[in-house]
């Protein structure tokens, strides 16, 4: 059996790690029972590296979680520009991004960018076909048997006494090795017809077959019709759903040629679906780990149709206000944007980063997507993945070890070497130690004065020795070269006054002068 706690520290991402232990402790301290359940742990069993989906089923009133959550929020006093320690992470804060009150179930964004469903373990009812069930609160093993598939029909629990254990009452787990997709009843897709899009979007992403019985409960809601019948509400969840997929052009693709696309919209026609573009939003995404695509596909489907239909959509498909207006006017801020990084005015590296720092990636995203020019894309491409190295090995522990301490002048200093380093302002070690002392005021310690040799006590017997080791201090001198004799003078010297040096030169002596009188004899 797979260990859980592991696949759960070392599937989630670091932010979806942060909440789950934020939600897990906040349920603890209202005393509920909370389980991770749903697509997370389909995904996690499946092997998935990545999973998009963060659903919570507490066996209790949710909204004790979601007060306590709120109360847990940090307080605007906190001093904002204070450094956060290593590892330490920033407190999260929460939004409230929709409220069913009819489920008590709400989705919830946190400041680290990950999005959640929190719920109320519950049983459903369905009075009739395609509308709503009743609803009443149950336990975790009867919220389990009411969902679509054996394979979304797992939790795990998030209980410290139970940490990790899974409960699998429909032997999801096993379906998901078989590689198969079983329904829990056969009224399944009757009841709730959004679930032939779910059929049809999870077997073309994980590869999953209905086995026998499925597949012809599903033929027969496809002849049927049944699609036509789904509430906008769950229309727009569904397309919501798409989007998030990691492929949603192929999806879109697939219903498109099966007839299905006007049971998630009218105006949704299978040439009204750009595949070049979904193609190429994917190709942006994979470069840049963590980003979330939604927005850009959202584009993606919404680019031929008018600006009413853009509104239409996305508010059925989006939902809550900011999102929308960010959605909207993406077109029109990444034209703005596109303009200026084009502009020569920001040809430095750190002009490019002060333009970009304070723009949300999604919107970088769409830039790279749309706009071809190699200078732009350039830019930001190295914003991206160029930058980010600097910012890595800035000198931090130098500046430090110079004598400055961490905090707001701290990191000021540190952001100016940032932009001069991406401006390629030092060459060496030597300069970035130099330009860290002029941004701190730190001048460097004068080097330090040789402590005069104290003499040692000298004694009579010892007078030579104590002279010898004075001789041996005092400094060496260094041969001087022999001055080279003069060569004697060529001057023509004066008739009558004869030179000296010259007439004692001419003298010969000993045995050259016998010499040089044999050689006049002989002449």
């Amino acid at each position: 059996m797979s260990d859980y706690n592991f696949l759960m520290e070392s599937r989630l991402s670091p932010e979806q790690v942060q909440v789950l232990t934020h939600v897990s402790r906040a349920a603890v301290e209202q005393g509920l029972n909370l389980y991770l359940v749903g697509g997370a742990v389909r995904d996690l069993t499946h092997g998935q590296q990545t999973v998009h989906d963060l659903d919570f089923v507490a066996e209790g009133n949710p909204q004790r979680i979601l007060r306590r959550l709120e109360s847990l929020e940090p307080s605007d006093s906190r001093d904002s520009s204070s450094p956060l320690a290593a590892g330490e992470r920033a407190p999260l804060k929460i939004e409230i991004l929709n409220l069913n009150n009819r489920l008590n179930s709400a989705e919830i964004q946190f400041s680290n960018g990950v999005r959640m469903e929190l719920a109320m373990s519950r049983a459903e009812v369905y009075e009739k076909p395609g509308r709503p069930p009743e609803v009443s609160p149950a336990m975790i093993f009867d919220d389990l048997k009411r969902r679509d598939f054996s394979v979304n029909a797992m939790a795990v629990s998030l209980h410290p006494n139970s940490r990790g254990l899974l409960l699998d009452p429909t032997n999801g787990a096993a379906d998901i090795e078989k590689h198969e997709l079983r329904v829990m009843h056969s009224r399944s897709f009757s009841e709730d017809p959004s679930r032939i899009y779910r059929a049809l979007r999870l077997g073309l992403r994980l590869g999953l077959k209905p086995e026998e019985r499925t597949r012809g409960y599903l033929e027969a809601a496809l002849e049927n019709r049944g699609w036509e019948r789904m509430e906008p509400a769950e229309q727009g969840r569904e397309l919501r759903a798409i989007l998030q997929e990691e492929n949603p052009g192929r999806v879109l693709k697939m219903l498109g040629e099966r007839g299905l696309l006007p049971g998630l919209d009218k105006k949704l026609l299978p040439r009204m679906i750009p595949q070049e573009r979904f193609t190429k939003i994917r190709a942006v995404s994979q470069t840049a780990p963590g980003t979330d695509p939604f927005l850009l596909n959202f584009q993606c489907l919404v680019e031929k149709l008018s600006t009413g239909q853009k509104s239409r959509l996305a508010k059925k498909i989006i939902g809550h206000g900011k999102t929308i207006q960010a959605a909207l006017g993406m077109e029109r801020a990444a034209r703005k944007l596109a303009q200026a990084l084009a502009s020569p005015k920001n040809a430095l590296p750190s002009r490019v980063y002060k333009l970009l720092a304070s723009q949300p990636q999604n919107l970088l995203m769409y830039i790279l997507a749309y706009f071809p020019q190699t200078k732009i894309q350039n830019r930001v491409k190295s914003f991206l993945h160029k930058f980010p190295l600097v910012r890595a090995r800035l000198p931090r522990a130098d500046l430090q070890g110079i004598g400055m301490k961490p905090g707001p002048k701290f990191e000021k200093i540190i952001e100016q070497v940032f932009l001069d380093q991406l401006d390629g302002k030092f060459k060496t070690q030597q300069q970035v130690i130099k330009q860290l002392r002029l941004l701190s005021g730190i001048k460097e310690p004068p080097p330090p004065t040789p402590k005069p040799v104290k003499a040692a006590k000298s004694t009579p017997g010892t007078k030579p020795a104590a002279k010898h080791a004075k001789q041996a201090e005092a400094p060496v001198s260094q041969p001087q070269p022999a001055k080279a004799q003069k060569e004697p003078s060529l001057k023509k010297v004066k008739k009558g006054k004869p030179n000296p040096a010259n007439r004692a030169a001419a003298k010969p002596h000993g045995k050259s002068a016998a010499k040089a009188g044999k050689k006049k004899s002989k002449r």
